[in-house]
C-alpha cells in the first residue's frame, strides 16, 4: 500500500477492493490504517479523513448491493477527551479535546452516513489504550512498550504526564477477540445499521501503578524522568463503562501481568533475532 501518495493508496485500495469484490457471499472490511495521534498536525490528520473519505466512496460503487459488513478502529482518547463524568460510555455526550479527536470522530461520521445510504453494517470499536509486541514505536506513543524498551535497551523513559493519569490498557488479542466478536454479531442487525462500542479492559490503572506493576515484575525500577507536561488534548481521567453489547467484555481475559510480560518477552525475541 502506497500510504504515503493519497492518489496512489486509493488507486491501491480500489485494486484490492475490486478482487474482494469477486467473492461469494458477506463481504467484511477492517479499516485500522492511520498514523495519526493527539500531536499530529491538523493537516496531516485531514489527509487521513479525505483518504477515508475517497475510500468509501470507492468502496460503495464496487460493492453495491453486496452484504458489507465494515469495522472501523476509533479511539475513546480522541471521543472522549474533554468528557466529564467518568467513567465514559457510549452514552457520553463525545467531547475531543484535538485535532486528532476531531479527525476520528469525522470518520465515524463518514462510515455512519455511508453505511446508511448503501445499506452496510457498520461496527464503530472505540479502543482504549491498545499494548502488545510489535508496536510501531515510530509514533511516539505506547507507553507500555517505550517502559519495556527502556529495560531491554537501558535508555531513559521521560513521562510528561502526572502519575496520576488513570488509563484502560487492553492487550492486542483481547482486542481482536472483542472486535471479531461484533463483527459476528453484527450479521443479526439491520441493514444500515452503526454500532458504536467502547473496546477495553474497563479496568483503569493509574501510571504510577502501572510503572510499579512493571518494576515488581522486572525486580527493578525503570529509569523513568518527569518531563513538563505537554499532554494536550489527552484527559487526566479515561475510565470506561461499555454498555454496548457487555457480553463481549468477557473476550477480555489477559490481565496486565500477563501483557506487561509478553511485550517484554517479546522485545527481548526481537534483540535477539536482530543480533543472530
Amino acid at each position: 500500500m502506497r500510504w504515503g501518495d493519497a492518489d496512489g493508496a486509493l488507486s491501491d485500495l480500489r485494486a484490492h477492493a475490486t478482487e474482494l469484490g469477486r467473492a461469494a457471499g458477506p463481504l467484511e472490511i477492517y479499516w485500522c490504517a492511520g498514523r495519526g495521534v493527539t500531536s499530529t498536525p491538523q493537516l496531516e490528520l485531514d489527509a487521513e479523513v479525505a483518504l477515508f473519505e475517497r475510500a468509501l466512496t470507492e468502496f460503495a460503487t464496487i460493492f453495491e448491493g453486496r452484504d458489507v459488513r465494515f469495522f472501523l478502529a476509533s479511539s475513546v482518547g480522541g471521543a472522549y477527551a474533554l468528557a466529564s463524568g467518568p467513567p465514559f460510555t457510549e452514552n457520553t455526550a463525545v467531547a475531543p479535546g484535538s485535532h486528532y479527536g476531531v479527525a476520528k470522530l469525522a470518520m465515524e461520521q463518514k462510515l455512519m452516513a455511508t453505511a446508511r445510504a448503501a445499506g452496510w453494517r457498520a461496527f464503530i470499536g472505540r479502543i482504549t489504550n491498545l499494548y502488545g509486541p510489535g508496536q510501531d514505536m515510530g509514533k511516539g506513543q505506547g507507553l507500555i512498550s517505550v517502559i519495556t524498551d527502556s529495560y531491554v535497551s537501558g535508555k531513559p523513559v521521560s513521562l510528561y504526564v502526572s502519575l496520576d493519569t488513570l488509563r484502560d490498557y487492553i492487550y492486542e488479542d483481547d482486542c481482536a477477540a472483542v472486535i471479531a466478536g461484533g463483527m459476528a454479531r453484527l450479521a443479526s442487525e439491520a441493514q444500515g445499521t452503526t454500532v458504536t462500542k467502547i473496546v477495553g479492559a474497563m479496568a483503569a490503572v493509574s501510571i504510577g501503578a502501572l510503572l510499579g506493576e512493571i518494576t515488581r515484575l522486572r525486580r527493578q525500577r525503570s529509569r523513568i524522568t518527569l518531563g513538563q507536561s505537554r499532554s494536550g488534548g489527552q484527559a487526566s481521567d479515561l475510565r470506561v463503562r461499555s454498555v454496548v453489547w457487555p457480553e463481549l467484555d468477557a473476550l477480555v481475559r489477559t490481565t496486565l501481568p500477563e501483557g506487561l510480560d509478553k511485550v517484554y518477552r517479546a522485545r527481548l525475541r526481537s534483540l535477539a533475532e536482530v543480533g543472530a
